[in-house]
């Protein structure tokens, strides 16, 4: 339930943030340096929840499985590649699903 109510208040962070961007765009100053940061947002967010949930078990830093490295190794290379933050995602999900399937991590 912890991890539900985890990613769930991560959404609506990152859903609020962007809607507060789209919202509030109109009254700010037209500044390439902002919709450069505004872009960096989401992405960022991610990367902080899933570089937590690789290195950290129950709070304490450790050695990642060899699973969720791969899975974090294949988004990034689809993401690299696509430019799409979604996609990357699923591919991670597909990895990391394949590998505790076969049992190697």
């Amino acid at each position: 339930m912890t991890v539900l109510l985890t990613f769930a208040l991560a959404a609506a962070a990152t859903y609020l943030l962007r809607v507060w961007m789209t919202v509030a765009g109109g009254r700010l100053a037209d500044s390439d340096r902002l919709a450069a940061l505004s872009a960096l947002v989401t992405p960022a967010v991610l990367a902080g929840m899933v570089a937590s949930g690789v290195l950290l078990v129950h709070g304490s830093p450790s050695v990642p499985q060899v699973g969720a490295v791969l899975a974090v190794a294949a988004a990034f290379v689809v993401v690299r590649r696509t430019g799409n933050v979604g996609i990357g995602l699923v591919a991670g999900l597909l990895v990391n699903g394949l590998v505790v399937l076969v049992g190697i991590g």
